[in-house]
């Protein structure tokens, strides 16, 4: 039998999922998940981990309660690691206290990894504070999603309380909640403010009062999921709204995935308010090597073509228990900027770079490629295939491929809904025009799109694209100010 782990995972955005709970989500052979989870957090499961979707939408819970609680007995029965990820943390309004009752009756064992609840880190993203010494010297969290014809709240109690109320769950009945905390002396210019996917990049808030926030919702078309928040704290929106300051806040962009792992580019656009995913996913299989120790030993040239590359090479010298000092008669070459400092994390400065897998530096080095008596390119399935192409007339030159990546694609997926696409190398163009639709392909002509460098864009004129913008520098800082300038163009003055 195995074990189950309850996860908080915060209130959107993918940064704020905690750390042992990102540990967990890494390991699970399983994972059921809720409506609200950001998808980035699942790219971080590994290859052969099953996902299982239970989400429920306001009004409609295809999957009961009782059967989701039935699906984790049932994983955990098969499953060494089954992590049940939940959108805020567990325990506040997330049912997670039944669903850990219903694992300790069926002698399952089972582990809870809170969450930052969308009640205090939601509203911080929006710019309030849910205690402020000036204002409110405490704060009440309570779930607007009440069942039919039953109100079990003292709304008299609640409007006599000086402190900050928030409300989870609530949209539907924000006229309820407005107009029972009037009748029983609220104030009717008492601040209010929804907030509408909080934390993530897409994220609306509107603010009013008691009396002129139902009216404000209205004309801004807010909805669920969204906060309510009621209190004096909503005042200092103004001075702290940070996170809707940022230079790419409401800037949705497509980054093509080129390979497996995290993507600095990534963070990057994250970390200056943007929202973006990373489409398709890959896959990653390892491949078992073929070469022997003493063959590895004999070999003149290793030419290592991915970060990847190096720590699955070191990984295979680990089971051929070969040191790598045997290697000393051997030159190194890593090819591209990741690749270099893979090596230098293992304190090992290889005997030449070339800059990146490009044909004319390739074959800069191809007199000494020539005269070497072996040649060996290691990397993926596909880099060792290309950089073989390029050295065609070398024929001391072998391949030994340590891994594939594979596209994989999730439907549905809604090319529309993004503003900009980014591509960061020619191999992220070939990845998604690999798994679009004809009519997707259409709608890719009618985007922003940007290009890092001269290959890229070369990359994409192959394939018929010749509306694009090219980075000034191939670099991802240089990428980062052409989609800032591309928002800045496309904001109507």
């Amino acid at each position: 039998m195995g074990k189950v782990m309850l996860i908080g995972a915060g209130p959107g955005d993918a940064q704020l999922l905690t750390v042992k709970g990102l540990a967990a989500l890494q390991k699970a052979d399983v994972i059921v998940y809720d409506r609200l989870v950001e998808p980035a957090m699942l790219q971080e499961r590994k290859a052969s981990c099953k996902l299982i979707y239970v989400g429920k939408e306001p009004l409609h819970h295809p999957i009961p309660q009782d059967e989701i609680e039935q699906i984790l007995v049932r994983e955990a029965a098969t499953n060494e690691l089954v992590v049940r990820l939940k959108a805020g943390d567990p325990y506040v309004f997330g049912r997670g206290g039944e669903e850990g009752e219903t694992l300790h009756k069926a002698g399952i064992p089972f582990e809870v990894i809170p969450g930052i609840t969308s009640a205090i880190g939601g509203l911080a993203y929006a710019g309030i504070p849910v205690t402020h010494r000036d204002f409110a010297s405490s704060f009440h969290v309570i779930t607007g999603h009440l069942k039919k014809r039953r109100d079990p709240l003292d709304w008299e109690a609640l409007a006599r309380l000086e402190g900050t109320l928030v409300f989870l769950m609530g949209m539907t009945n924000l006229p309820n909640i407005c107009a029972n905390l009037l009748a029983n002396g609220q104030k009717p210019e008492t601040g209010v403010a929804i907030v509408q996917w909080a934390s993530r990049g897409k994220q609306l808030t509107v603010t009013g009062t008691l009396q002129t926030i139902e009216q404000k919702v209205a004309e801004s078309g807010i909805s669920s999921p969204a906060l309510i928040v009621v209190g004096d704290v909503v005042s200092l929106r103004p001075q702290l709204n940070f996170f809707e300051e940022m230079p790419l806040f409401h800037t949705k962009v497509l980054l093509p995935r080129a390979r497996a792992g995290k993507s600095m580019l990534a963070e990057k656009i994250r970390d200056l308010g943007g929202e973006v995913t990373m489409y398709p996913n890959i896959q990653v299989l390892d491949i078992l090597p073929t070469k022997t120790k003493a063959e590895l030993c004999e070999t003149s040239e290793l030419l290592f073509t991915s970060k990847e590359a190096v720590e699955r090479f070191f990984d295979y010298l680990a089971t051929l228990e070969l040191d790598i000092r045997s290697l000393k008669n051997t030159h190194l070459t890593a090819i591209g900027k990741q690749t270099k400092e893979a090596f230098s994390e293992k304190g090992i400065i290889p005997d030449s770079f070339i800059k990146r897998r490009s044909t004319e530096l390739i074959l800069e080095h191809i007199a000494r490629f020539q005269k070497n008596a072996s040649n060996l390119i290691i990397g993926s399935v596909v880099d060792t295939a290309e950089v073989s192409a390029i050295l065609s007339e070398v024929k001391t030159t072998e391949m030994m491929p340590l891994y594939d990546m594979r596209p994989v694609t999730e439907r549905p997926f809604d090319l529309e809904s993004f503003e900009q696409i980014c591509f960061s190398s020619s191999r992220s163009v070939q990845n998604l025009l690999d798994v679009l639709t004809t009519e997707e392909k259409a709608i890719l002509q009618t985007k922003t799109i940007l290009s890092i460098g001269r290959f890229t864009s070369a990359t994409l004129q192959s394939f018929g694209i010749n509306e694009f913008e090219e980075a000034e520098n191939a670099t991802p800082e240089s990428l980062i100010e052409l989609i800032q300038k591309t928002k800045l163009e496309g904001v109507p003055q």
